[in-house]
């Protein structure tokens, strides 16, 4: 090991240094320290590992303390240092009694070690260390201490106490460094504390972000006054902590709206123009103040910044402070964006206004034939959200298309706008109904009316034994609209029959639409007897999930008998049927399911029985660790971690002696070490 450690070759020198972590030979923890003082610093990190790992870490201990008081080498002091810091809490004492007892900067080394190693022991030495003789280690030592929140509350209010103890009197850089670990502890200090320094120029930036903190008015308008500092870092460190400071104002519930007309008094707006930059910081901050003084002419930029990662989080509140102010800009900007920002713009609109004047009415509903389906889309949900009884039949027009996002878009704007404007809704369904080209629009606006006006269920059944299959399919889902449980029992009944003759339709969507709306109508007989005479895997496993939301009862003996089937598309629907169901009985269809051929279906039926297990359900899926698969028994094992319980801790332990496959031993070994097991794993 010795010659190992004097080879000429650095990757000799390496392993050799590895090594040493599990040597138990005496010499071991001083040859720790030599291969600390190597010249490569791959063997001095190696050997800094070595000197965590170490059997004999009392014996590194003593030998690291004696090389943080050796003058002369100053290499193996700073890699002294960071093997006590890979040694963690056990170096503590070491690093305290060093700070007693060595030299200056032997004590500044002992005091990187206790920065490194948040720990209450240590705030106590490091705020001791405040008083020390050295400047030097006293404001290392306050650096220090803003790492103290790392080691719990109680060294957090050791540091704090400590800290602000000595800003009152302390030199210049010390209270420097000490505003540096206060500001990295998140204290919020009184204007008392920070206006005598405030004007000491070493302090003022410090100091100026200290204030965003604070929420004493006069922080705000010591901030206000220094974005006219001839000073532009001064000015531009006030304008973050300004705008910091109004942020956390309007969270408190505390009124700004004399402060906005003070800062527009100093006409401030072209002093935070000129202080903007490239600096996201700097830039965002801006973008705040600028919302505040309610400055119209950064809208523009406003908007444009909502498209900017770095500034969206900063953009979105400047917008909300502007509300409708922002509107013409956001759809101008918008117009020159290319489609998915232009929909990402229109988006935003319903958050600013609960009302769209004429002009800005006029450029959404224009948008409306935007070329791009995203922005037609967005403009389709803007409508929703904010157009008038006008805008329903054109959204019907859209919602009858066939391609991208926008006919689901404008179906949905339609359901809010005809419940706000029914009698508009009315009106354009008789307009619609005498033309035979819009009879999809026509459904799509019976669905939303959910079929008021007279003539509906006519008019739908003439849909539905219409040529158009997506007719076919738009009248099925209004019959089910029409015939939700708020409708009256004969409705509901002629919907019914309707949907049921759907059944046949050659198309396999009008089928599966039918089959779905079955399931909304609560048609339990007729997605029985579907099940029950079919053999399509699609159709049954569509038809058992409708069932389960049709009859539940009925649904639980249906699925339950399902999951044997051996096609997996059938079986892993009754699965998730049974699922939804819940309780006892569905339990027993789901392990009946765990006897599957299809591992996919096993695992299906291990994450229902999993949501909310009983003991029996538990057992099921302990036995499940048993399972050929080791795909389904990393999932019982994960199953059974989130659980959490002693029970299943016990099947867990008792299947890591047997279990041979690494990833679901790994899997066993993290849910029994994880947020509920928290036992030792051997």
């Amino acid at each position: 090991m010795t010659h190992d450690l004097s080879s000429s070759d650095p990757e000799t020198r390496r392993l050799a240094a590895q090594a040493l972590a599990t040597d138990e030979r005496d010499d071991a923890p001083k040859l720790i320290v030599r291969a600390l003082s190597d010249e490569n610093w791959r063997v001095r990190k190696e050997a800094a590992q070595s000197a965590a790992a170490s059997p004999q870490r009392h014996d590194v201990l003593r030998e690291l303390s004696a090389a943080l008081a050796n003058r002369d080498d100053v290499g193996l002091r700073n890699s002294a240092v960071e093997a006590l810091i890979a040694i963690g809490p056990d170096a503590v004492p070491a690093a305290v009694e060093a700070l007693r007892t060595l030299d200056a900067d032997g004590k500044k080394l002992a005091i990187e070690v206790l920065g490194g190693v948040p720990d209450a022991r240590g705030a106590e030495a490091l705020a001791s260390a405040l008083k020390d003789d050295d400047a030097n280690v006293r404001q290392s030592a306050a650096e220090a201490l803003g790492a103290s929140a790392l080691a719990g509350d109680d060294a957090r209010k050791t540091a704090v106490r400590a800290l602000r103890s000595v800003l009152p009197k302390a030199e210049p850089m010390m209270k420097l460094a000490s505003l540096g670990a206060l500001a990295r502890l998140e204290v919020a200090l009184e204007w008392s504390l920070l206006e005598p320094l405030l004007g000491d120029p070493v302090l003022r930036g410090a100091v100026l972000s200290a204030c965003a903190r604070c929420s004493d008015e006069a922080c705000g308008l010591a901030l206000a006054d220094a974005l006219f500092d001839p000073n532009v870092a001064f000015a531009r460190a006030a304008l973050v902590a300004l705008a910091e400071w109004l942020l956390a104002s309007i969270q408190r519930g505390l009124p700004i709206d004399a402060f906005a007309a003070r800062l527009q008094a100093r006409d401030a707006a072209p002093r935070v123009h000129a202080l903007d930059e490239d600096d996201a910081q700097v830039r965002g901050a801006a973008l705040t103040v600028l919302a505040v003084l309610g400055d119209a002419e950064a809208a523009p930029a406003i908007a444009r910044a909502l498209l900017d990662p770095l500034l969206a989080r900063a953009a979105e509140t400047a917008v909300s402070l502007l509300g409708a102010a922002a509107l013409p800009a956001l759809l101008a900007v918008g117009e020159r964006e290319a489609p998915s920002r232009h929909a990402a713009l229109l988006l935003v609109v319903p958050s600013l206004t609960s009302h769209l004047d004429d002009r800005a009415l006029a450029v959404v509903r224009a948008t409306l034939g935007h070329e791009s389906d995203d922005v037609s889309a967005a403009a389709a949900q803007v409508l929703g959200a904010l157009g008038d009884g006008a805008d329903i039949e054109r959204l019907a027009i859209l919602a009858a298309g066939s391609h991208g996002r926008t006919p689901q878009s404008a179906a949905l704007a339609i359901e809010v706008l005809a419940e706000k404007h029914p009698d508009d809704a009315r009106a354009a369904f008789a307009h619609l109904a005498g033309d035979a080209s819009q009879t999809i629009a026509g459904c799509v606006l019976l669905a939303a009316l959910r079929g008021s006006p007279a003539g509906s269920i006519e008019y739908l059944q003439r849909a539905i034994g219409a040529g158009d299959a997506r007719a076919r399919r738009a009248a099925i889902e209004a019959f089910a609209a029409i015939g939700d449980p708020r409708s009256a029992a004969e409705i509901r009944q002629e919907a019914r029959g309707a949907v049921a003759s759907a059944l046949a339709d050659e198309e396999r969507e009008v089928q599966l639409a039918a089959i779905r709306a079955l399931g909304s109508l609560g048609h339990g007989d007729a997605l029985s007897n579907l099940v029950a005479s079919v053999s399509d895997p699609e159709i049954v496993a569509a038809a058992a999930s409708a069932l389960s939301q049709a009859d539940a009862a009925r649904a639980l003996d249906v699925c339950s008998a399902l999951v044997s089937r051996e096609e997996p598309a059938i079986a892993s629907a009754a699965v998730q049927a049974l699922g939804v169901i819940g309780g006892t009985r569905a339990d027993e269809g789901l392990a009946r399911a765990l006897a599957h051929a299809s591992d996919e279906v096993v695992k299906l039926a291990l994450s229902e029985l999993g949501r909310s297990p009983t003991r029996a359900a538990l057992a099921r899926i302990g036995r499940a660790l048993d399972h050929a698969s080791w795909e389904v028994r990393r999932l019982a094992a994960e199953v059974l971690g989130a659980e959490g319980s002693d029970e299943a801790m016990a099947f867990l332990r008792a299947r890591l002696e047997r279990e041979t496959d690494a990833s679901v031993r790994e899997a066993i070994m993290l849910a029994i070490a994880g947020p509920f097991g928290g036992a030792e794993i051997a």
